[in-house]
């Protein structure tokens, strides 16, 4: 039988979860967790996008998406508003503290990316092109089961 310790998805979940515990570290003095770092980045990239917009950016389920807004406005870091050219739409903003917040956070975030990619070095695209075949399949596999 072969050793389940081996299989791809066994390897990228180990992996993910070391790098959350790391992640969660440095996030802790924040008092934003890994999502909410996310949402942040989204707003530092587009401000006033729509929930909807972040969520599908962010890779983060609606349910989830409003608790973690809620909280974020709660500590003065993002504002919902109406949009002016549809009142249905919520559009979420960085406030000044966010800004400077959600920057801080991205800062950290691309040193240890950059840290990784100088650990990966020659193999970095070959790294990330299979973990583009990787979704893909489970995307292709999805797919044929709707």
């Amino acid at each position: 039988m072969e050793d389940f310790t081996g299989f791809v998805c066994y390897v990228l979940k180990s992996t993910m979860k070391k790098v959350e515990r790391h992640i969660i570290k440095g996030l802790d003095q924040f008092g934003v967790n890994m999502a909410q770092s996310f949402i942040l980045f989204c707003l530092l990239e587009n401000d006033g996008s729509t929930l909807s917009e972040i969520g599908n950016r962010a890779q983060i389920e609606n349910s989830s998406l409003t608790t973690m807004v809620d909280k974020l406005e709660r500590e003065g870091l993002v504002e919902r508003r109406l949009c002016t050219q549809d009142r249905r739409v919520i559009r979420l903003y960085l406030t000044e503290q966010g800004r400077a917040k959600g920057q801080e956070i991205f800062d950290i975030g691309l040193e240890l990316n950059n840290m990784f990619r100088a650990e990966l070095g020659d193999c970095r695209e070959d790294f990330m092109k299979g973990l583009h075949i990787i979704s893909a399949t489970l995307d292709s596999i999805e797919n044929q089961a709707s």
